[in-house]
């Protein structure tokens, strides 16, 4: 017996499934490593790996999806900050400093896009509703909302590559 061959059986776990508030916010997708090598991970956000997986948006905009995402978690909710934890450095300062960046990126989005927006980011990104359940919560058509997630990725991109002015 192999690791391997142990690795290709069917396993059967008796886990509790994700239910209820849990219930089809994470999705399977793929993350690149540079020189062709590419891993399968669980995100948060079924409706925007949805979206990118039926090619109506593209990777940029999952890109600033997971930036404003990060932006959020670390301005406003507290977290800490991906990017000086990872490499071990960084003062209190430094922290409060990339804190404080986050919030004002954050609350920029919701002054130039509006709350709608904002709104809306939360229930795709953090909370990782999919866009049939976020359109039955605005009472709109699923394609209609599909549609307004569309262009509000792309103007979270112009926001964040600096052609929208706050």
């Amino acid at each position: 017996m192999t690791i391997a061959s142990e690795a290709t059986q069917e396993v059967r776990e008796d886990i509790v499934p994700l239910v209820g508030a849990w219930n089809n916010r994470f999705t399977f997708t793929e993350l690149n490593l540079g020189k062709n090598r590419k891993i399968a991970v669980i995100r948060r956000g079924v409706g925007l790996y949805s979206l990118l997986r039926s090619g109506k948006i593209k990777q940029s905009h999952v890109n600033v999806a997971e930036q404003w995402a990060r932006d959020f978690e670390t301005g406003v909710m507290g977290a800490s900050d991906p990017e000086r934890r990872s490499n071990g450095q960084g003062t209190l300062e430094d922290m409060l400093l990339a804190r404080s960046a986050a919030v004002a990126r954050c609350e920029g989005v919701r002054r130039t896009l509006g709350r709608y927006a904002a709104d809306l980011l939360v229930l795709l990104v953090l909370d990782g509703l999919s866009i049939s359940k976020i359109a039955e919560i605005y009472g709109k058509d699923r394609h209609g909302m599909a549609g307004a997630v569309e262009l509000l990725l792309e103007q979270l991109t112009d926001y964040y590559e600096g052609k929208l002015i706050s």
